[in-house]
């Protein structure tokens, strides 16, 4: 190899690795697209129709403002649990279920499940599904990954057991931001009929999601709205999948 041939390979090529790498970090912070299997942002649809989703819990405190705020709205969500904390918390998960919410998985650890084994990922799920089956969870348990992160193993052990895949596409980033009055109008400025809802009501203390839950419920029902669950989202008109994901989110995605 001459100098010239050689000094193009040494520039070259880690040009070429870094912006592979960059490419996958950019797919994997994706919440619109995948590269196998069935994932879901959000449904095409005229309904004015919505799903409330939160993740990371349960934790005490935190969860049972929400429930209680659901409760008097009359409203159904839908919560994606994570392993460790139904473990610790295991009459609380009970609490959410027995109010009629839907119960989803939200991984063992919440760690991200991306630069992970197979056998790793897949006993992250299975570990949750085994507690939330414990729980009297029934039917089609939904996944969402921890973080929203995904690249090929976590999609391909999805696909091959055809389980679904939830994102969203209304994400006021309560796990960085609690002023309520923020909150509360990322929700308002990004949300249209068959939007899926991030919230959280597991990690730190989060008394700004509290008050802009309780908000944005009222908002949108004075602008008509009804809330359903994911699962019942779903069953109402034409997906919005990855490979036609559209989102309306103006903020970034979940870190």
């Amino acid at each position: 190899m001459n100098r010239k041939r050689w000094m193009r390979w040494a520039v070259g090529t880690p040009l070429v690795v870094l912006g592979l790498l960059v490419g996958l970090w950019q797919l994997s912070k994706s919440w619109s697209f995948q590269l196998l299997g069935e994932l879901y942002v959000r449904v095409e649809t005229p309904e004015k129709v919505v799903a409330l989703t939160f993740d990371d819990g349960p934790k005490p405190g935190q969860t049972e403002a929400i429930l209680d705020i659901l409760k008097r709205h009359g409203v159904k969500a839908s919560f994606f649990m994570v392993g460790k904390n139904i473990e610790r918390h295991r009459e609380l998960a009970a609490r959410v279920l027995a109010e009629g919410h839907q119960v989803g998985n939200h991984s063992y650890s919440h760690h991200r499940l991306i630069f992970k084994t197979p056998s790793y990922v897949q006993e992250e799920i299975d570990k949750t599904d085994a507690l939330l089956r414990g729980l009297g969870v029934e039917g089609e348990i939904l996944f969402r990954a921890p973080n929203g992160k995904k690249l090929v193993v976590l999609p391909w052990l999805l696909s091959r057991s055809g389980r679904k895949h939830i994102t969203f596409d209304v994400v006021p980033r309560d796990d960085a931001e609690q002023d309520v009055g923020l909150l509360t109008s990322r929700v308002m400025e990004t949300v249209r009929p068959g939007s899926i809802i991030l919230f959280h009501d597991g990690g730190e203390d989060k008394p700004g999601t509290i008050q802009a839950v309780d908000i944005v419920i009222g908002k949108l029902r004075e602008q008509g709205y009804r809330f359903v669950t994911v699962s019942e989202l779903l069953k109402l008109g034409g997906i919005a999948s990855a490979s036609g994901a559209t989102t309306a989110s103006r903020v970034p995605p979940a870190e």
